[in-house]
């Protein structure tokens, strides 16, 4: 966690089975690569691969959730996320393997509006959730279910 001003930045949670997912596809990537690049040249292969590698380190990397100026800034490589706090409604902890800006199991489930949720895994929950009900005293805390 970063603080910058009236900014609290939060690092993804990184679970050991994603961090082996992740790489292993960017070596299969790299392979792919090189084949397309030196073996037998294939313009296509270079550029699809080029792209997959780079989307795979982007999101390894820069996962990471931002609150600032009362919005929670989701950011998951290449796609950015904006969530007014004041729309949050409640949030619970999950465990949810299944795709979501995040790069852990352990999750925290947020809804916000009238029907939209987003799951994240800040390395420390509970001063993120804290953090938002500074800000969002309304914020409901549900168990887990």
């Amino acid at each position: 966690m970063q603080c910058r001003g009236d900014a609290m930045e939060f690092s993804s949670k990184k679970d050991m089975w994603m961090r082996m997912i992740i790489w292993a596809l960017i070596g299969v990537f790299i392979w792919i690569f090189y084949e397309s690049t030196f073996i037998e040249f294939n313009l296509v292969g270079i550029i699809v691969m080029t792209i997959m590698i780079g989307l795979l380190l982007s999101i390894w990397f820069w996962t990471r959730y931002k609150i600032e100026q009362g919005i929670l800034k989701i950011s998951y490589g290449p796609i950015k996320k904006s969530i007014d706090i004041q729309d949050i409604q409640s949030i619970r902890l999950t465990v949810n393997p299944f795709t979501a800006p995040a790069l852990s199991m352990y999750k925290i489930e947020i809804n916000y509006r009238k029907y939209k949720t987003i799951s994240i895994s800040p390395i420390n929950q509970e001063r993120f959730i804290k953090e938002l009900q500074k800000l969002n005293p309304k914020i409901r805390i549900m168990g887990n279910e």
